[in-house]
C-alpha cells in the first residue's frame, strides 16, 4: 500500500454563538480548517483535519498550514501509511516543529490503517473502553447575564460539564463564579479556563476568594513557571493545556507534580501517534484528560473521538463535540451526540467522509 497522491481543502468554520470569546481580547466569528486527503495505489483515501483556533492561541496558523503541507508531501508520497511512525519520522526530519500541520497527515494514515484493517480507529488505539464519552461545553466569555443563559441552556440539553470562559477584571471573574455557583447543581464538574491571561498573584487572589466552589482551574497563567507556583499555593485543582506541547513538557509537568488533569489537544502535539503516547503516559500517572482539539468539523472531532473512546474511564476527564459549534457539518458521519454524552460508530477508520461540496481544493501533491 502506498500514498500515491495528497490533496490539502481549506474551508471556513463559522461559529454558531455570537462571538466565541476568550482572555486576553481574543474573540472568533469563523476558523479556517484544512483538510488533508491521502489517496492510495488501493483506491482507499484516509481523511485528516486540523483547525487552529485563532492565529492568537496556539503556535500555529492556518494561513500558513498549506505552506507546511507542500514541504511534508515529498516526504510521505510513496510511502506505506501504515506505518504510522515511520510517517512521523519522516516528517519531522523534514520539517522542525509544525506539529498541527503534521497532525493532519498523521490523522489520515491512522483513517487508513483502519479501513484497511477494517476495523474503528480506536480498536488500533488500545480498544473500546469509554463507548459513552462526558462531554464539556464552552461557556464563552461575555457579559454575566449572556453566560448565566449559556449555561442554563447547555444543562437543559443535558451537558453535566461546564467549560467556563474567564478573563474579565479579576475581581469581576470573582463576582461572575460567585453568580454562577448559585446555579451549579452537586453532580456537575466545572472548569474554569483562563487560557493564560493572569498573573501569579490575580490567579492567587481568585482562588483564594472563590475557595468554596468547586471548580478546576485551566491554565491560569501564560508560563509553566507560574502555573506551577500558582499550583503549589492554589485552593483548587488545576489543569494545564497551553503549557504543554511536546511529551518532554509534559514528564516535566508529572515530576514536578504540577497538574491535577491536562487538556490533550491531537493536533498540538502532532496528531494520534504521538498522542496515544501522552495519553498513556498521563494514564499510568494518575492525570485525568480532556481528550479534544482546538477546533474543527467531523473529522476533527472522530480523531479525538476514537482516541477519548480507547481511554479508560479512569482516565478520561471528559471530551467535546466540536463539530456542533459549526453552522456547517463537513463531513457525515461523525460521532453523535446526545444529553450531554458522545459516542462513535464501528465503521473502520474514522468512519466519516468528506463534504467535497463545503471545501475549496487548494493543492494536489502526486
Amino acid at each position: 500500500m502506498r500514498i500515491e497522491r495528497m490533496a490539502v481543502y481549506t474551508a471556513s468554520l463559522e461559529y454558531t454563538g455570537k462571538a466565541y470569546a476568550f482572555a486576553g481580547g481574543r474573540s472568533h466569528q469563523a476558523f479556517e480548517t484544512t483538510v488533508v486527503v491521502l489517496s492510495t495505489d488501493t483506491g482507499l483515501e484516509g481523511y485528516g483535519e486540523v483547525c487552529p483556533c485563532g492565529p492568537n492561541y496556539m503556535p500555529a496558523f492556518a494561513e500558513g498550514l498549506p505552506s507546511c503541507l507542500s514541504l511534508l508531501a515529498p516526504e510521505i508520497l510513496g510511502q506505506d501509511p501504515r506505518q504510522v511512525s515511520v510517517i512521523q519520522e519522516r516528517m519531522n526530519q523534514a520539517l522542525t516543529g509544525q506539529a498541527v500541520a503534521k497532525a493532519a497527515i498523521d490523522i489520515a494514515c491512522w483513517d487508513l490503517l483502519g479501513k484497511v484493517s477494517g476495523l474503528p480507529v480506536y480498536t488500533l488505539l488500545g480498544g473500546l473502553q469509554s463507548p459513552s464519552m462526558p462531554l464539556h461545553r464552552i461557556v464563552p466569555l461575555a457579559e454575566p447575564e449572556e453566560m448565566e443563559e449559556s449555561l442554563r441552556r447547555y444543562r437543559d440539553e443535558g451537558f453535566r460539564h461546564i467549560q467556563i470562559k474567564l478573563g474579565h477584571e479579576v475581581e469581576e471573574d470573582i463576582d461572575l463564579v460567585r453568580r454562577l455557583n448559585k446555579l451549579k447543581q452537586a453532580d456537575e464538574l466545572w472548569i474554569g479556563d483562563i487560557n493564560a491571561a493572569w498573573r501569579r498573584d490575580e490567579a492567587m487572589r481568585f482562588s483564594q476568594a472563590v475557595e468554596d466552589v468547586n471548580i478546576y482551574l485551566e491554565q491560569p497563567c501564560r508560563s509553566y513557571e507560574e502555573c506551577l507556583s500558582v499550583r503549589r499555593r492554589a485552593r483548587h485543582s488545576i489543569k494545564l493545556d497551553e503549557a504543554f506541547n511536546t511529551l518532554n513538557e509534559l514528564q516535566r509537568g508529572i515530576r514536578d507534580d504540577a497538574m491535577d488533569a491536562i487538556a490533550l489537544k491531537v493536533s498540538k502535539f502532532g496528531g494520534l501517534t504521538p498522542s496515544r503516547i501522552i495519553r498513556d503516559v498521563c494514564a499510568d500517572a494518575g492525570i485525568p484528560m480532556t481528550v479534544e482539539d482546538a477546533w474543527g468539523s467531523g473529522i476533527a472531532t472522530a480523531a479525538y473521538a476514537h482516541l477519548a473512546a480507547s481511554t479508560s474511564p479512569r482516565a478520561l476527564l471528559n471530551t467535546t463535540d466540536l463539530h456542533n459549534y459549526n453552522t456547517v457539518q463537513l463531513a457525515t458521519g461523525a460521532p453523535e451526540v446526545a444529553n450531554g454524552r458522545m459516542w462513535l460508530s464501528d465503521r473502520p477508520g474514522l468512519g466519516v467522509t468528506p463534504d467535497y461540496e463545503l471545501l475549496s481544493l487548494r493543492d494536489v501533491y502526486e
